[in-house]
């Protein structure tokens, strides 16, 4: 009888670095590319661990800005958002350097204003100021202040 082969098991580490390295080739032809390597990736893979579903919603809403597709965008956001926990968990000493390369708190903010939800764009500032992401979402969050 012949001895089956296991399956190749992959880190989440490893699962990652397969995500951004395909993002990365796929966004040199840009962000319409981005998204159907990110859909297909989302198809194709469905236990993608759920580290690597907070880096891909991420890549995800950076790409729907640039297309300006805003409903899309807030979803992304959302989601990415969503899955912080399981990144944190997952790659407990990158985690502050994965969040603070985030684009999803800018690009939700963007997202949020484009729809004319100042209160989301409001709510967005407020995390990441508790995230301590840095000193230009309190500005942000200032200059909504009148959306309260």
């Amino acid at each position: 009888m012949a001895k089956r082969n296991e399956p190749v098991r992959k880190s989440v580490k490893d699962v990652l670095e397969d995500l951004l390295a395909g993002h990365r080739e796929a966004a040199f032809s840009g962000p319409e590319s981005a998204l159907k390597y990110l859909r297909r990736t989302f198809e194709s893979q469905g236990s993608l661990p759920n580290a690597v579903k907070a880096v891909a919603y991420d890549l995800c809403a950076d790409a729907q800005a640039q297309c300006e597709q805003w409903e899309d965008c807030v979803a992304s956001v959302d989601q990415a958002l969503g899955y912080l926990g399981d990144l944190e968990t997952a790659f407990p000493h990158e985690y502050r350097r994965m969040l603070e390369g985030f684009s999803c708190f800018e690009r939700g903010i963007q997202a949020y204003s484009e729809l004319g939800d100042f209160h989301g764009a409001l709510e967005l500032c407020e995390r990441a100021i508790a995230l301590d992401l840095g000193a230009h979402y309190a500005a942000k969050r200032d200059s909504l202040e009148w959306a309260r």
